[in-house]
């Protein structure tokens, strides 16, 4: 599994400034459709991006709380948090330090892949929602990733070993089902594709090949 040490961390965050992410964050704000005075929870809120872009549409009359696992992404959060109605806490996607019913919406982006049981990790989520309530989930299926090389054969073998890095790589196919078996009614799906067409630092899959690169080296 992917672990995120302080320099992992400083990437991860690099990563989430490019255009393609900044994209992405617009898209889930566009689905989640927040108002002012609204409860958001962020489960795995990484460094913090989307919380600040909630908290400022909810406004001093909502709360925004993140959640991550993380102690250096959270970290990298707090250090620019201002805002009193947005906190954050560390804490497991399986097992939300959150009473029953506790607010209006809930989002989680690329964070269900790495937990180990997703089923129980979604129930918890619906349990925190008050009735009525809307969660947005982003998940990438890494067999929809497609990279171009002139050695097709080991780029073969850098996908396989990459998918040790998360739990499930391609669990956005069973989401409907799962959804539905903890009680969500599911009302929308849709993807996002990314599309890099140049190797620049301004770029998602320039980011990601650094982290994959760091992932393999480790396992040798």
């Amino acid at each position: 599994m992917l672990q995120f040490s302080e320099e992992a961390a400083r990437k991860l965050e690099g990563i989430y400034s490019t255009p393609d992410i900044v994209a992405q964050r617009r898209t889930a704000l566009d689905l989640l459709a927040l108002v002012p005075g609204e409860s958001v929870v962020d489960i795995g809120c990484g460094p913090g991006f989307l919380c600040e872009q909630m908290a400022e549409i909810v406004g001093s009359k909502g709360r925004v709380l993140g959640i991550d696992i993380s102690d250096d992404l959270l970290a990298f959060a707090r250090d620019r948090n201002k805002r009193e109605w947005l906190t954050y806490q560390h804490g497991d996607a399986k097992a939300l330090k959150v009473g029953d019913r506790s607010f209006d919406v809930a989002v989680s982006a690329q964070v269900l892949e790495y937990v180990d049981d997703p089923d129980r990790a979604l129930s918890d989520m619906h349990r925190i929602l008050k009735p009525g309530g809307r969660a947005v989930i982003m998940n990438t299926d890494w067999d929809r990733v497609a990279w171009y090389s002139t050695d097709l054969a080991r780029m073969a073998k850098v996908r396989r070993a990459w998918e040790e890095h998360c739990a499930h790589p391609r669990l956005p196919p069973t989401l409907a089902h799962r959804l539905r078996e903890v009680g969500f009614e599911l009302t929308c799906s849709t993807t996002f594709p990314i599309v890099n067409t140049r190797l620049s630092p301004d770029t998602y899959s320039y980011g990601l090949a650094g982290l994959i690169v760091d992932f393999l080296a480790e396992r040798d």
